[in-house]
């Protein structure tokens, strides 16, 4: 495939030298300058690349570009990662939740040999291969071309990848943890995804194991929630914790407990402060289990996973798993972020809620009531 028939040690070497645009445009082939654009501080690499006489209308260095710049937005380290089209570049998982993942099976099952099905172009693979020697299964011919690329590229450990048919062919054989990550596009169930999540389950019961599913994916004991910058980016069936777990990739911090839905709720007028959680929490349904940590109460709104409030004062030092905390009636600098926890805003809506509460830093829109604030309290991330 053109998209791989590319001299990635060359790419790698430049963008370990350099993340300067001009010195990557200067020392590599159009070609390569297109897929090592997207990693470097470029705001425009398509813009740029066309400016060089050398580029021509070669059609190959808009798809190179386009592929990378969404492979770029996933990676931090494992810059290049060979990727053959945008769909896998789509479906690629993010460094930093692969990172948290692969952790999670080493911290709760060790081992030495892991599985990894429906490996893509390796995302997984080469987290995994942090802490194991891993075995990576893909049926399509052309990501695994580029996984064998990636490995050879970025893996920590040694990293033998098998062209075939996870469902087929599950070389279960010697592994002590396994890994899978079918395609979800288009499914919202675990049996729509590509192979289904529910086979893959049968397939991989005797071993501690991961497996990805839709997000949408009702939470249920053994199940994971992995979220990344304040948004989550997989939901995983387990059988390595016998409630339900919240893992924030950043920085690693994981809360398990039973998923339950919150009963008991503080009047919108008596809270002095919200305490936003992390969506890892709230996919979860570990709302109870947070607010137990923190002294208040799990919800604003009964029987949904809302915001959490408190109608004294807040914690001093808030876990990772706290997005934000707000003082409630207290104006800040605005203009405000307005956040909206189960109910539907459209532009309008958010335009008048920006207008009205203009001096306030955010504005939370319950089923509750809306309660605007200042922020005394935000996680980096």
């Amino acid at each position: 495939m053109r998209t791989l028939d590319l001299d990635w040690e060359r790419i790698k070497s430049v963008l370990e030298e350099t993340r300067n645009p001009e010195d990557v445009v200067r020392r590599l082939e159009p070609r390569e300058a297109a897929v090592a654009l997207p990693y470097t501080d470029c705001t425009d690499p398509l813009e740029r690349l066309r400016r060089d006489p050398n580029v021509g209308t070669d059609p190959l260095v808009t798809v190179l570009v386009t592929i990378h710049t969404k492979v770029a937005e996933k990676v931090e380290d494992w810059a290049p990662l060979a990727c053959p089209d945008t769909r896998a570049a789509e479906e690629l998982t993010g460094e930093a939740v692969a990172r948290a993942k692969a952790r999670f099976l080493r911290d709760r099952a060790g081992g030495r040999e892991c599985l990894d099905l429906c490996a893509g172009i390796g995302g997984d693979s080469l987290a995994l291969s942090e802490h194991y020697s891993v075995h990576s299964v893909e049926r399509d011919g052309s990501r695994a071309r580029a996984l064998r690329v990636n490995a050879r590229l970025h893996a920590q450990g040694e990293v033998r990848v098998l062209e075939a048919d996870a469902i087929r062919e599950p070389p279960t054989g010697d592994a002590d943890v396994a890994h899978a990550d079918p395609s979800r596009r288009g499914a919202r169930r675990p049996q729509e995804t590509r192979p289904p999540a529910t086979r893959l389950r049968e397939i991989l019961s005797d071993l501690p194991h991961l497996i990805e599913v839709p997000p949408a994916t009702e939470t249920r004991p053994g199940t994971v929630v992995f979220s990344r910058a304040r948004e989550v980016r997989a939901v995983c069936w387990t059988n390595l914790t016998d409630g339900a777990a919240a893992v924030v990739s950043e920085t690693y911090a994981v809360l398990e407990g039973t998923p339950e839905v919150p009963k008991d709720a503080p009047r919108p007028n008596r809270v002095s402060y919200v305490i936003e959680q992390d969506p890892a929490v709230r996919k979860a349904r570990l709302s109870t289990t947070l607010a137990e940590e923190l002294d208040a109460y799990p919800t604003l709104v009964p029987g949904s996973e809302s915001l959490l409030a408190t109608t004294g004062e807040p914690p001093e030092d808030p876990p990772d798993h706290v997005v934000r905390v707000v003082k409630v009636g207290e104006e800040g600098e605005g203009p405000p972020t307005v956040r909206s926890i189960g109910v539907r805003l459209n532009r309008r809506d958010v335009a008048r809620l920006r207008k009205s509460y203009e001096r306030y830093d955010v504005v939370y829109v319950t089923r509750a009531g809306k309660l605007p604030g200042r922020i005394v309290y935000e996680r980096e991330f």
